[in-house]
C-alpha cells in the first residue's frame, strides 16, 4: 500500500486538516524545531519512515459517517487515546500521524472502507526503533499553561 504512492501523488485528507501556518505559535514553533538539521540531519527521514508507514506491524483506522458533526472528532480523540494508552500499557508503541491517512483512496481500495466514512485518524501501533526522530521530545508545557481553572 505504501509502495502504491511513490508517484509523488499530493496527499490530502478526507476532512480539513489546515495548513501548518494556520496552527498556533506555540505548535509551529514545535514543528520547526522538529525538522531541523540538527535534530534530523537527514530532513526526508521522517517522510521516509511514513511511506513505509513506520515500519509498523499493526495501523487502526478511526472513521466517522461523512457529515458528521463537530463532536463526533472530539469523541474519536478520546477513542484514539484510549487505543494508545491500552497498546503502551502492554508494551507497544503508537504514532498517530497525519501521513497515515493523507492517501484515503488507496486506503479505501485495500482495507474496504466506504466512500460514506471519512477516514479521521490512523495510528501506526508496533516497537520503537532506535533512530534520531524517536529522540526528539518537544518542550512540553507546564500544568498551569496547559490548565486554566475558573472559580
Amino acid at each position: 500500500m505504501a509502495r502504491e504512492k511513490k508517484a509523488k501523488t499530493k496527499g490530502y485528507a478526507d476532512i480539513d486538516h489546515g495548513h501548518r501556518t494556520d496552527f498556533s505559535e506555540r505548535s509551529q514553533a514545535c514543528m520547526a524545531e522538529f525538522f531541523k538539521c540538527d535534530i534530523i540531519p537527514n530532513k526526508n527521514e521522517p517522510e521516509e519512515s511514513a511511506e513505509d508507514l513506520w515500519g509498523s506491524p499493526a495501523l487502526v483506522y478511526l472513521t466517522v459517517n461523512k457529515g458528521h458533526k463537530e463532536y463526533s472528532i472530539l469523541d474519536l480523540g478520546g477513542i484514539e487515546m484510549a487505543i494508545m494508552l491500552a497498546a503502551k500499557d502492554h508494551g507497544v508503541d503508537s504514532i498517530p500521524a497525519y501521513f497515515n491517512i493523507m492517501y484515503p483512496d488507496i486506503l479505501r481500495k485495500h482495507l474496504k472502507i466506504s466512500d460514506k466514512e471519512d477516514i479521521v485518524i490512523g495510528i501506526a501501533l508496533g516497537y520503537e526503533q532506535p533512530c534520531l526522530m524517536n529522540e526528539h521530545r518537544s518542550k512540553k508545557l507546564t500544568f498551569e499553561e496547559a490548565c486554566k481553572f475558573f472559580k
